[in-house]
Parts: structure tokens; C-alpha cells; sequence
């Protein structure tokens, strides 16, 4: 299954980020779908399963989701509701979609701020069957908020020099 590229050409380390992150996605997707596969299995053939399976699963899906929003990010992929934008000027237009990732980049630097003081309190608490640090599932929001926030950063740049936003129609 290939991954989509994003719509636009990105810089080199952009793209090697990207594509890192998408890696890491399709990587913790795999793990996770591997866990719970032996975990059924285990229960189907010998009435037994994984101790550690709800803690890992737990922590994969929590892994998965933020980087996977991350990726989503990259490629301008979030749902939008697109009817105002299509009724405006191009100009006024670019102006709204500019504003908008100025304030989608506010909210992730919140997530990351905020993300980073939960995930550091909650390393002193650790999980029952894995005794890992809880903050390190908590981590995720703070680093995939910042990888978005990245690539919520790249485009923005890009509208504000008058690039062409995402297509409107695959909004």
C-alpha cells in the first residue's frame, strides 16, 4: 500500500522528516496490528494471553495516533469544511487560509506546551505489567504536535509567498 506524497514539493529535510514520520506511522500500525493478532491468538489456541497487551496496545494506538496526525498534517489531509473559502476572492481566500493555519499553529504549540509538562509529571508514575514511565505514551502528544506544528509551519509559509493552498475540491 503506497502512501500518498503531499501535494506540494517539499525541502529535503522536510521531506526526510515526512518521510521518517511516515515511517514510524506505518511502523507502530504494524506492530500494533502484530500485537493484537498473537494476543487472539494466543487466547483462540491456548486460553492465555499477553500479559503486557492492553499497556502496549495502549501505547502504540496512543503512538500511532499523534504521528499519524502528524503525517495527515504533512499532506494537508484533515477534514475541512470548505464552502466559505469557495465563495471567497482568491485574494481574501489566500488572507483566510493563511489565518487559519496561524491559529491551527497556536493550538499546537499549546498541545506541545502543555503535552510536555503532563508527559514530564507523568514520568514518575509507571505502568502495572511494563513498569515503563506513563509519560512515555504522554509524550506522543508533545511530539506529534511538533511535527505537525512543523509542517502546519511549512505550509503556511507557503501561502503567505502566495503559493496555491490544498485543493479546495478534495476538501
Amino acid at each position: 500500500m503506497a502512501i500518498d506524497p503531499p501535494a506540494h514539493p517539499e525541502p529535503a529535510p522536510l521531506r526526510r522528516l515526512g518521510d521518517a514520520v511516515d515511517i514510524a506511522v506505518a511502523a507502530t500500525g504494524a506492530a500494533l496490528a502484530l500485537l493484537m493478532t498473537l494476543n487472539v491468538a494466543g487466547r483462540a489456541l491456548f486460553n492465555s494471553d499477553i500479559s503486557a497487551n492492553v499497556e502496549l496496545g495502549e501505547f502504540l494506538l496512543v503512538w500511532a495516533t499523534f504521528l499519524g496526525g502528524a503525517s495527515a498534517a504533512r499532506r494537508g489531509a484533515h477534514m475541512r469544511i470548505v464552502e466559505g473559502l469557495l465563495m471567497m476572492p482568491p485574494k481574501l481566500r489566500r488572507r483566510v487560509e493563511v489565518a487559519i493555519r496561524v491559529l491551527v499553529l497556536a493550538v499546537l504549540g499549546a498541545l506541545v506546551w502543555n503535552g510536555a509538562k503532563i508527559a514530564a509529571i507523568a514520568m514518575d508514575q509507571t505502568t502495572t505489567v511494563l513498569y515503563w514511565p506513563v509519560g512515555r505514551a504522554y509524550a506522543a502528544m508533545p511530539t506529534g504536535s511538533a511535527l505537525a506544528f512543523v509542517f502546519v509551519a511549512h505550509e503556511a509559509w507557503r501561502l503567505w509567498r502566495g503559493e496555491s493552498a490544498p485543493d479546495l475540491a478534495d476538501g
